[in-house]
């Protein structure tokens, strides 16, 4: 067939981009900005807030009444979203968070509760919250934020109904990332075992000493990345096959290579130089061979938020069974993942022999387990699985990734402690923060997930881990990456008129770049996260109170 004939067909038999949804107003939609953008002292922030407040009207989504799921990638939902904006005409997962923060900034508790309930659903349907509202994403997830999202809308909703239809969907959102190949079997070394490295600034394929080898000690279960999928991913499959054409690879070694990418978009990281292993070039992505401290930290805080709802809806045993977990899982982490010399924790990489650029005998993977009960047990933060998953050695990666003081917002650092105190000295001396911003990473790889981008998520959780570590060089540092921030977006919206994906840490309001598609604009999170630092640090009269992160 003609490309032609190709294109007239489509044409014919297909509708546009976008045809399967409508534009709507969000739940409880108020034309009128939330009153305290009118407290903010300067007239072209007031006129700012404003603006991007006025932005969720035309991000609202519904799918149209002749969407029928068999005809369709589209996911049903039982309510109007926000979608990102531009390319991303779905919902997605862990965008949602930010976007609810702007939300509830933006006062319209009904829309953040409708997102909330919408991601309820989908555990409902699938077991866990996909990566986003299509098909072709349920082969993964992303960073599990749920929990979160919850406690935020009951925050501001003061509602039991909703912690009361969340707490099943809780358990089975924390049962998906605890088994299977998600969970992790490793063997720490001694109690009195070194676990820090010397600092340095070597990039993510630098060597480091402390190897974490097996012995008799007693063993950890954690989590990482690993999509249940082995082909091309359906939205990028041309960029997928070129790759693995590049690549040079076919059989098993191309299906493990199409898994660690699809990995590292379940990550929210794709791509990042975090994934490579033994190259720096997009096919040396290994994200299933890495155990992200970023990722356990998320799931350590889902952990303390189990324990609040079944503590407040009167289940004492399961807040119990859940609260030992984490117990473990933090433990795990100071034992594996924190270095003292960098303030920081690190991710970890499964030591295996890694002859060349790829070999399928090196990458560690997981039988598929059983799925734990509802009370948590065999769950991963400590508790060893089946008795036939493989245990494995670790080793601290190098390098300094926005994802390391994630940890510090989850509160794996109690409040005003020396652990918080050499965090907060952590990040302030790796160079992440410049400019423009938090850069991602110090790594130039090309890959948008890398350095000079600035994510908006990566940042807000930075100002909220810096202002609750309970250090007064972290509260100022807060109020300056905070103020650094909204004056970046600021500059963006003034010279482009836009609100965009991602911005630069070098330049205040440059756009970001790099990646697998065109910088994007909207954007959802970005608007989430601008409200909320708005909200609570340029008010008149000094920092207000906002939505707290795990640490707060």
């Amino acid at each position: 067939m003609e490309r032609e004939e190709l294109q007239r067909f489509v044409a014919a038999e297909f509708g546009d981009p976008g045809s399967d949804l409508k534009t709507v107003l969000p739940p409880g939609w108020h034309e009128a900005a939330p009153t305290w953008v009118g407290e903010l002292p300067d007239p072209e922030l007031r006129d700012l807030g404003a603006a991007v407040h006025g932005l969720w009207s035309s991000l609202c989504r519904q799918a149209c009444s002749h969407t029928h799921p068999d005809r369709h990638t589209l996911l049903p939902l039982p309510h109007p979203f926000i979608v990102p904006g531009d390319r991303f005409r779905e919902c997605y997962n862990w965008d949602s968070y930010w976007i609810i923060q702007g939300l509830l900034a933006s006062e319209l508790v009904p829309a953040a509760e409708a997102l909330v309930r919408n991601l309820l659903h989908l555990v409902d349907v699938w077991g866990f919250v996909p990566n986003g509202a299509r098909s072709y994403y349920t082969n993964r997830s992303q960073p599990p934020l749920l929990s979160a999202m919850v406690l935020s809308v009951w925050t501001a909703a003061a509602d039991d109904r909703l912690l009361e239809d969340a707490l099943p969907r809780l358990i089975k959102q924390h049962r998906y990332w605890t088994s299977g190949p998600k969970a992790v079997r490793i063997r720490p070394p001694p109690a009195n075992g070194c676990c820090a490295h010397p600092a340095g600034t070597g990039g993510a394929d630098a060597t480091i000493p402390n190897v974490v080898a097996p012995d008799a000690h007693d063993e950890v279960m954690l989590s990482r990345y690993y999509a249940e999928w082995c082909a091309p991913r359906p939205e990028s499959y041309r960029e997928d096959a070129e790759l693995v054409a590049r690549a040079g690879l076919s059989g098993a070694e191309a299906e493990a290579l199409y898994r660690d990418i699809a990995s590292a978009a379940e990550s929210g990281w794709d791509f990042s130089s975090r994934w490579m292993v033994g190259g720096d070039a997009l096919e040396y992505t290994r994200t299933t061979q890495v155990i992200p401290a970023d990722l356990n930290a998320w799931l350590y805080r889902f952990e303390r938020d189990i324990v609040a709802v079944a503590s407040h809806l009167g289940r004492p045993e399961l807040a119990k069974a859940y609260g030992s977990q984490a117990e473990a899982r933090l433990r795990a982490m100071d034992r594996l993942m924190w270095s003292e010399a960098d303030g920081c924790w690190h991710d970890l990489l499964l030591t295996q022999p890694q002859p060349g650029p790829r070999s399928t005998s090196s990458r560690p993977t997981s039988e598929p387990a059983e799925a734990a009960g509802s009370s948590a047990a065999g769950a991963s933060g400590g508790s060893p699985g089946h008795i036939d998953e493989p245990t494995y050695a670790a080793e601290q990666r190098p390098g300094a990734y926005a994802s390391n003081w994630v940890p510090l917002w989850c509160g794996c650092a109690e409040r005003g402690s020396s652990r918080a105190a050499a965090a907060v000295s952590g990040l302030l001396r790796s160079g992440l923060i410049q400019p423009g911003g938090l850069s991602t990473s110090l790594v130039r790889s090309g890959q948008q997930w890398d350095a000079p981008n600035a994510w908006p998520p990566l940042v807000h959780m930075a100002v909220e881990a810096l202002a609750e570590a309970g250090v007064p060089e972290g509260e100022r540092a807060a109020a300056e990456l905070a103020c650094c921030w909204v004056a970046a977006a600021q500059v963006g919206w003034r010279t482009t008129g836009h609100m965009h994906e991602k911005y630069s840490a070098e330049e205040l309001g440059g756009v970001g770049g790099g990646g697998e598609y065109a910088p994007q604009v909207g954007f959802g999170w970005s608007n989430g996260v601008l409200l909320a630092l708005m909200q609570r640090f340029c008010r008149r009269g000094g920092a207000a109170g906002g939505p707290g992160g795990g640490s707060a």
